[in-house]
């Protein structure tokens, strides 16, 4: 059984390596999955997230903040790596930038989530989002997705292009709304 668990791991991570890189190298950047800004707009103002006590959280919680919905594993090392990139961003932007550290469910399990957690020292709100993930059509990750103070969408990222381009990247669209 355990032997079954690690072949379908590997074979997702390969997998998941292929649509981030695919066959040009390149990690993809746009729009979401669901090929149309209003629909994507749409699905975010409805989406209701569930935190760690079972409270609904939804992004009109971070009005007047830039909002990065960061959708992520346990088991993703571009995920983790851009964590700490991340908590740097909320620490010099304290007033203007929230980080939804969303769980979609794919493989881990709530108990995992809330083991990293314990373990991991990150100001983020972390939610379970599943319903998000598939109304957006997300199926690889990491996957990001920004959106403005007054909670439109402005892009998504699939993928991860080091710590020090995710901190620019996202700096950037921080300071665009400053």
């Amino acid at each position: 059984m355990r032997r079954s668990v690690v072949f379908i791991g590997v074979l997702l991570l390969l997998f998941t390596g292929y649509l981030l890189f695919g066959s040009s190298g390149k990690i993809e950047a746009g729009n979401s999955n669901t090929g149309d800004e209003s629909e994507s707009n749409q699905i975010l103002q409805n989406a209701v997230f569930t935190d760690l006590n079972g409270n609904e959280v939804t992004l009109q919680d971070f009005q007047g903040k830039t909002v990065l919905i960061d959708i992520w594993e346990t088991w993703c090392v571009p995920c983790l790596r851009s964590m700490p990139t991340f908590q740097k961003l909320m620490d010099d932007y304290p007033d203007d930038f929230v980080v939804l550290a969303v769980s979609p469910g794919y493989m881990d399990s709530e108990e995992q989530v809330r083991e990293f957690i314990a373990n991991n020292d990150y100001d983020f709100v972390f939610v379970f989002g599943e319903q998000l993930a598939q109304d957006l059509q997300v199926q690889s990750i990491p996957y990001k997705i920004y959106v403005s103070p007054s909670g439109e969408y402005i892009k998504s990222v699939l993928g991860s292009q080091g710590p020090d381009s995710d901190y620019e990247n996202t700096r950037q669209v921080i300071e665009s709304y400053l």
